[in-house]
C-alpha cells in the first residue's frame, strides 16, 4: 500500500508540473485583444488619398521577423501608403533585426520607432505583429494577424478593395511592454 501511495504522489506531482509548464509555454501564443482605433495615431498620416497599411512589429519577437521578411521579399505595394511602426521595448532585438529593418525602409517602407514605454495607454496596443488597413478616408477597414505564416497581408488587402470582409485572424506573436510580458509570461520562460 506504502508504494503504491508513493508512486500516486509521484505521478499527481508529475502531471501537475506538466500541466503548468505546458500552461505557460501556451500563454504567450494566445491571441491578443485588438487595440483601440486610435493606434493610427500613432504614426504620422502620409499624404495624399490612398490605402493605408500599417504594420505594428518589434525586433524582438520572432514572428514579426518572419514579417518584416515576407515584406522584403514582396516589396511595397503600389498605390498604398506602408508603414511600419516598430514598438521598442527593453528586450534586445533578435539577431538580424536591424539589417532588415534597415532594407524595409531602403525598399521603400516608412519605418518609425516608438518606445513601448511611450504608447498611450488609450492606443490599447498589446501584442504585434499587428496589420493595420485603413481606407482612403482614413477608417479602419481590418484590424487584426497576418495568418500562421505571416504572410495574409495581400489577400486580406484585395479582398477589402473587392467590397468583401476578410475574417480577422488573431494576433499572435509577442506582448508588447513589460507589464504585458509579465502577465503572458510569469514563469519567465520567454520573456
Amino acid at each position: 500500500m506504502k508504494k503504491f501511495t508513493r508512486t500516486s504522489c509521484l505521478l499527481a506531482v508529475w502531471a501537475a508540473a506538466v500541466v503548468l509548464i505546458g500552461a505557460a509555454l501556451m500563454s504567450y501564443h494566445q491571441p491578443f485583444r485588438s487595440p483601440s482605433n486610435t493606434v493610427l495615431a500613432l504614426v504620422k498620416r502620409p499624404d495624399g488619398q490612398r490605402w493605408r497599411v500599417l504594420h505594428v512589429l518589434s525586433g524582438s519577437c520572432g514572428c514579426s521577423q518572419k514579417v518584416m521578411l515576407h515584406l522584403l521579399k514582396r516589396g511595397p505595394f503600389t498605390g498604398v501608403a506602408e508603414q511600419i511602426l516598430v514598438v521598442d521595448g527593453d528586450e534586445d532585438y533578435l539577431p538580424g533585426s536591424h539589417m532588415l529593418l534597415a532594407r524595409l525602409d531602403q525598399e521603400g517602407f516608412a519605418v518609425t520607432h516608438v518606445a513601448a514605454k511611450d504608447l498611450p495607454q488609450a492606443a490599447g496596443l498589446y501584442g504585434v505583429p499587428l496589420l493595420v488597413l485603413a481606407s482612403p478616408g482614413n477608417k479602419i477597414a481590418y484590424m487584426g494577424g497576418y495568418g500562421t505564416r505571416g504572410d495574409q497581408d495581400g489577400n486580406i488587402l484585395q479582398q477589402i478593395r473587392f467590397g468583401k470582409s476578410p475574417e480577422v485572424l488573431a494576433v499572435r506573436g509577442c506582448a508588447v511592454g513589460a507589464r504585458l510580458r509579465r502577465k503572458a509570461d510569469p514563469f519567465h520562460l520567454k520573456y
